[in-house]
């Protein structure tokens, strides 16, 4: 790597194709950037659907995405995840 200062408070960073390809072949692995924070420890994510006695909006679906995604985000980062999706 090689740091060269572009004026005043800036730095300019250069790569080499060497690195370039190594951190290519580090993201192509299937646990890059995993975390083992949850260490298999057991968490429960609620979410609720939408509201069967009203109208429907855009926010319901919002619920199921973020719960699915904090979800998703959590077992990737090693905890057993149990999802409660309430209708």
């Amino acid at each position: 790597m090689l740091t060269s200062i572009a004026g005043p408070g800036y730095l300019n960073f250069r790569f080499s194709p060497r690195f370039w390809a190594q951190t290519l072949r580090d993201i192509e692995q299937p646990d890059f950037g995993r975390p083992n924070i949850g260490e298999g420890r057991r968490v429960l994510i609620e979410f609720v659907s939408a509201n069967p006695t009203g109208p429907l909006h855009v926010g319901h679906g919002r619920g199921a995405v973020l719960g699915d995604a904090v979800a998703r985000l959590l077992a990737f980062a090693g905890f057993d995840v149990t999802r409660e999706y309430y209708v």
